[in-house]
């Protein structure tokens, strides 16, 4: 056969694959659409409280394109109103469906000082040393007094008794559902910043130094912190379960807990913060656990009045619940 010959039959039967092809989705588009459907969907571990471990995901720009996401206009109305009536003078959202992936963010590059948000990654930077087989989490360590003198508006209702002996793994729950920096501040007594700094750096979350010379970072890059834990994708499933199960024990219900029903289970936590120019910031990051969708919000506000920065908190929380359950049924 000649060169011209075969390249002839070559290009006939490349046409017929492509004619197949394009009858194919004209004629049975319900059957091309449903293997669409099949190599887009999520493998995920079941039998855990807190945490989903993804086994198995199809990476393709198609996912959550027609999936259902709450409506950006009505969250800048929201901010647009609030700023209006100066409750708040500036805000960023990122919001993501947990189960299939479509997001969206307002303002999410903006820095904002992460406060006791950063107490986070130091509770994984500890469990990450436990999971490697170290007994850190058994080392007690005695309080002689406060340490801390922070003016907190939101201080936990349990504080450290002087003279008592702690385990590290009791100071870790201290420091994240109360919120307790005496607890933080013994902690940083047996961890040096380089497993913090490390815990960080693998997750992507780079910090900004501001004109305060504090750290800021932004509200999409923190809620990567809740993506791993939800996923079970940094620390292993127990002790992602663990930090999880912390979180969603934490005794502040001042923010994303106002907008929802109290049988929805949310693991979150806030940071609260006053700069040098009396602008406070209020933010709340966490996972909603909606029955059957899954969702991560994080809100970080900027304003005057942390009771109105409150305030906008819930209201953004329960904009999107609400919108989520007309949707996917009455809970």
């Amino acid at each position: 056969m000649s060169k011209s010959v075969f390249v002839g039959f070559l290009i006939i039967f490349v046409i017929g694959v492509v004619l197949v092809l394009s009858l194919t989705k004209i004629y049975f588009p319900t059957q091309i659409n449903k293997l669409i459907d099949t190599q887009d969907k999520e493998v995920r571990l079941s039998g855990y409280k807190y945490i989903s471990p993804l086994l198995e995901c199809e990476d393709s720009e198609s996912i959550g394109q027609t999936e259902y996401h709450p409506s950006i206009n009505k969250m800048n109305s929201i901010i647009k109103e609030y700023e209006k009536t100066n409750k708040i003078s500036y805000a960023s959202i990122y919001y993501r469906d947990l189960s299939n992936g479509p997001w969206f963010g307002i303002n999410e590059t903006d820095l904002f000082a992460p406060a006791s948000l950063l107490k986070v990654p130091i509770m994984l930077a500890f469990y990450k040393q436990a999971e490697s087989g170290s007994d850190i989490l058994t080392k007690k360590i005695k309080f002689s007094g406060e340490l801390d003198s922070l003016n907190e508006f939101y201080a936990g209702s349990k504080k450290l008794e002087k003279g008592q002996t702690y385990t590290v793994d009791e100071l870790i729950n201290r420091m994240i559902i109360y919120s307790d920096n005496d607890a933080l501040a013994l902690l940083s007594t047996v961890m040096t910043d380089q497993p913090v700094n490390k815990v960080m750096n693998d997750l992507g979350i780079k910090l900004s130094k501001g004109d305060d010379s504090s750290d800021y970072v932004t509200v999409r890059q923190y809620s990567s912190l809740l993506r791993v834990l939800f996923n079970a994708s940094y620390l292993n499933a127990d002790y992602s379960e663990k930090a999880l199960e912390n979180l969603g024990n934490i005794e502040f219900k001042q923010g994303l807990n106002k907008g929802v029903p109290t049988n929805i289970l949310i693991a979150h936590k806030f940071g609260e913060r006053e700069l040098t120019d009396k602008t406070k910031q209020l933010h709340d990051c966490g996972i909603i656990y909606y029955p059957g969708h899954p969702y991560l919000l994080c809100v970080m506000t900027r304003g005057t009045d942390y009771n109105n920065l409150s305030d906008f908190i819930g209201k953004i929380s329960n904009t999107i619940y609400s919108q989520i359950n007309n949707k996917y049924g009455k809970h």
